[in-house]
């Protein structure tokens, strides 16, 4: 049996680490969060009527593929993961709300973070592990951290990160999987984070616009299964806006898209909570398709959404078909 070394604890990196072990490999993973999340993380922000919660990455995801399915059956099995119930629109150009399918929902529970925190059970990742080079070879792969530390050695290293953060530490190992990283364009995304004391008159959960000058997305998070707390909205900007503001203040971009929430909502309360997050890289404009990469030679293989699509399923999927295609 090999060991193998993953550098990335979301979700991709976590169905490859699954699979792995489910081979009987050794696994060891690493991420340079906090905690579990990253673009599924949940936001908990102290106010005078209780902790809220916000799901400030991904709102939902759904299933499609069959091991995907049983994945989230078991999860929900576990009570990480929930059915979301809601009612989604889209809103078009001119404002008209229509509504959208009737495909099933999910969420992590009690957070987004949820699913991640269910898939990462048993593979006790290191949080707050920062890599900042590599060094070795095939058999003998040495991680360096930002800390000063260093562990190994690694037979095989994963790389489930996103593709810009991939090519800085590949580059000089497997320049081919560097090169295709390069050539991955992320979209950043501003979110914005609103908590009242009593919910919204909205008669949907989710709002997603086609041609708003800012809004990408309006979610309800106090709709969702398992949430309690004051009542919690994210706001998500649109990609072309949140690229002319990438640089502006979280206090600039909060009071903007406070501005837009009332713009559809009507005049709004005084907020609990006004707040911004910029995730710099919140979703891939192209991917390549290939759904993986490896190079045998040096025992190096990548895997995430920017290999497969920008849905939490494809990077599952991602993830769960190199850690099969290694164990093979």
């Amino acid at each position: 049996m090999a060991s193998f070394a993953i550098i990335g604890a979301g979700i991709s990196g976590l169905a490859c680490g699954n699979a792995l072990a489910a081979a009987g490999h050794q696994v060891a993973l690493f991420d340079k969060g906090r905690g579990p999340g990253g673009r599924m993380s949940t936001r908990r922000i102290d106010t005078p009527l209780g902790q809220a919660f916000f799901d400030h990455g991904a709102q939902f995801f759904t299933e499609r593929d069959p091991d995907f399915q049983k994945a989230i059956s078991t999860l929900e099995a576990q009570g990480a993961v929930g059915l979301w119930r809601g009612q989604f629109v889209r809103v078009d150009g001119q404002g008209q709300e229509h509504a959208q399918g009737d495909e099933p929902r999910y969420v992590g529970t009690p957070g987004m973070n949820g699913i991640v925190r269910g898939l990462a059970a048993g593979l006790n990742p290191a949080w707050a592990m920062r890599v900042s080079a590599l060094s070795g070879q095939k058999g003998a792969w040495q991680l360096h951290f930002e800390t000063g530390e260093t562990l190994g050695p690694f037979d095989q290293i994963i790389c489930a990160v996103p593709a810009e953060q991939v090519s800085d530490l590949f580059a000089a190992h497997t320049p081919a999987i560097a090169q295709q990283a390069n050539a991955i364009n992320s979209l950043p995304c501003w979110t914005g984070l609103f908590a009242f004391e009593t919910p919204l008159a909205l008669d949907w959960d989710m709002a997603r616009f086609d041609a708003h000058p800012v809004l990408d997305v309006i979610s309800a998070s106090v709709n969702k299964p398992g949430r309690t707390g004051p009542a919690t909205y994210v706001v998500q900007g649109r990609a072309d806006w949140s690229i002319a503001h990438l640089e502006e203040s979280a206090d600039e971009i909060a009071t903007a898209l406070f501005q837009a929430l009332a713009e559809v909502c009507g005049p709004l309360p005084t907020p609990l909570v006004q707040s911004a997050h910029r995730w710099r890289y919140a979703r891939v404009e192209t991917s390549h398709g290939p759904g993986h990469l490896y190079d045998g030679d040096q025992g190096i293989g990548a895997c995430g959404d920017w290999l497969s699509g920008p849905r939490v399923e494809s990077a599952w999927l991602s993830g769960h078909h190199l850690g099969r295609h290694l164990s093979a």
